[in-house]
């Protein structure tokens, strides 16, 4: 079975901002999205636990960064990311300059995911960059592209 899982967590928009004035940064989306990505990362635990062959895809605009507490919980069930991984967040797999599906004041970043668990193997991964970088966007994030056989 083929478990596809599509999100969109709390925005950032409202917290203060990291190099702000304000030192430090009141961020309550960050809390938010912390446990959104637990509640989901325990759902596919739970998917897994029940069948240990499903393959399940975690996607979407998560609004945070591949190294936050809220994607290591996504990932591991802890929020230092010290726990068994379930998922893979596919944006590791590419080469850093390439990592970005996002760009915000000048700055690229990751936002948008896609994750899978270890069965799903054999795959195609890309960030196709017809966004972020120009100032005609269809949209502000750019496409991601996975291809697997099941």
């Amino acid at each position: 079975d083929v478990f596809v899982i599509a999100n969109h967590f709390d925005a950032k928009l409202g917290d203060q901002n990291q190099d702000g004035r304000f030192q430090y940064p009141a961020q309550s989306s960050a809390l938010q999205r912390a446990g959104q990505a637990q509640v989901e990362h325990d759902f596919v635990q739970k998917l897994l636990d029940a069948d240990k062959k499903a393959d399940v895809v975690v996607l979407g605009d998560l609004n945070d960064y591949q190294f936050s507490p809220a994607l290591n919980s996504l990932r591991t069930g802890t929020s230092d990311g010290t726990g068994p991984s379930i998922l893979t967040d596919l944006i590791s797999t590419l080469p850093t300059n390439e990592q970005y599906t996002y760009v915000y004041e000048g700055v690229s970043q990751v936002l948008d995911h896609i994750l899978v668990t270890k069965g799903i193997k054999d795959l195609s991964y890309q960030v196709v960059h017809v966004n972020a970088e120009y100032s005609d966007q269809a949209s502000d994030h750019d496409p991601q592209v996975v291809r697997f056989k099941v």
